[in-house]
């Protein structure tokens, strides 16, 4: 069975204690099956969630549920992000209890949907913070017990955090009632580009599945995203064709045709500024 593209398959030490701990300063547009915090430790980054992008400050959060496409991009070069990545497993109870079907099974099985960020303003982020910290210096000492104090942490950031979703779902009740302009969605535009990023797509048409005039669409997609939509899709393809490289043996000739680049010296120049490496460097140094 092929591969889905920007499908990840994170690395898990234990699979019998089913997560792990990454510092990063930036994450790959990608998407898995594991639930996925995002905590900015130091400096900001631009984190998307499926169609959603936001700014987050340090100490600010963003909440990736199963399968849901997402990246971050640091826009200060100290930034450092700490990605905590687990399966359901661990936080799902035994079904003898309510905390299963009352917190998780609504919102794992996408009946109701979590809120993908939280900001330095809210009370609880200071609890929050304090929790993530004691998470990662347990996770990385693995002195004994520190399985059921992982697991203890990442509990209290959930009740936390259920807190917050509850309260965040009243405000915007209210709000709701509110007069204001509809949100531009682009949420089908990007599943369509995550799909058919091989292919010619122009700016009129992504500008007529958002129902955008071609100017303004530009302007907004720019605002939206924080990039054209050539970078965008060049970011989709670059993305593929890194993958290929570092998983199959096809020539990068054939690499570069699969993702949607008819010429091989603009394949290479996009690839270059985007990863910094030619796509050859990218295979060679997986070779040694």
């Amino acid at each position: 069975m092929p591969v889905s593209p920007l499908k990840e398959n994170t690395r898990m030490p234990d699979l019998t204690f089913p997560i792990n701990v990454f510092l990063v300063s930036s994450i790959h547009l990608h998407w898995h099956d594991h639930i996925e915090w995002i905590y900015v430790k130091e400096g900001r980054a631009r984190v998307q969630i499926d169609a959603s992008f936001q700014l987050l400050q340090k100490g600010e959060l963003a909440f990736v549920n199963t399968k849901q496409l997402h990246s971050a991009v640091a826009v200060e070069p100290s930034t450092e992000m700490i990605s905590i990545v687990f399966n359901e497993a661990l936080v799902r109870g035994s079904g003898l209890d309510i905390t299963e079907h009352h917190y998780f099974v609504p919102y794992l099985q996408q009946q109701l949907k979590w809120p993908s960020w939280m900001l330095e303003a809210d009370p609880f982020i200071e609890e929050m913070n304090a929790s993530f910290a004691r998470l990662v210096a347990e996770f990385q000492s693995k002195t004994p017990g520190y399985e059921l104090l992982v697991k203890a942490e990442l509990l209290r950031i959930f009740g936390l955090y259920f807190r917050y979703a509850e309260r965040s779902a009243d405000q915007a009740l209210a709000l709701s009632r509110i007069p204001k302009q509809k949100p531009y969605d682009f949420t089908q535009l990007l599943h369509t580009l995550r799909e058919r990023f091989q292919e010619p797509i122009s700016v009129d048409e992504a500008a007529r599945m958002v129902n955008l005039s071609k100017a303004h669409f530009c302007k907004v997609f720019k605002q939206v995203t924080g990039k054209t939509l050539i970078e965008y899709i060049h970011l989709l393809r670059v993305q593929e064709a890194e993958r290929l490289l570092l998983d199959t043996n096809y020539p990068v000739t054939e690499i570069a045709e699969r993702v949607g680049f008819s010429n091989m010296t603009y394949f290479g120049r996009v690839f270059k500024k985007m990863r910094s490496q030619a796509p050859s460097e990218i295979r060679k140094g997986q070779q040694l």
